[in-house]
């Protein structure tokens, strides 16, 4: 699964119609939210965090979006390319 983060101040969901149902998947850490009407994961919310994060799919549009981090790395299928933490500074 691929996920954008953005600010969770102002951040404002369009499209989803109903209350999304919550529920953690780390207690007191991480919450995911799911779309009341087709149950597919949305979002996912630190406690405490300052950022939101939205699953790719749930995007109408991801042109544009490049990644700068890969989660897991260790477990990723090695067909796939790995992407580049771009988030670091090269030394």
């Amino acid at each position: 699964m691929s996920w954008v983060s953005f600010p969770l101040e102002g951040f404002v969901s369009s499209g989803v119609r109903g209350e999304l149902a919550w529920y953690y998947t780390f207690e007191g850490e991480t919450k995911r939210g799911f779309c009341p009407r087709c149950g597919s994961q949305l979002f996912a919310l630190d406690d405490g965090g300052t950022s939101i994060g939205v699953s790719l799919s749930a995007l109408d549009d991801s042109s544009g979006l490049v990644p700068v981090n890969q989660s897991f790395r260790g477990d990723a299928v090695c067909w796939l390319p790995q992407v580049p933490d771009s988030r670091q500074a090269a030394s």
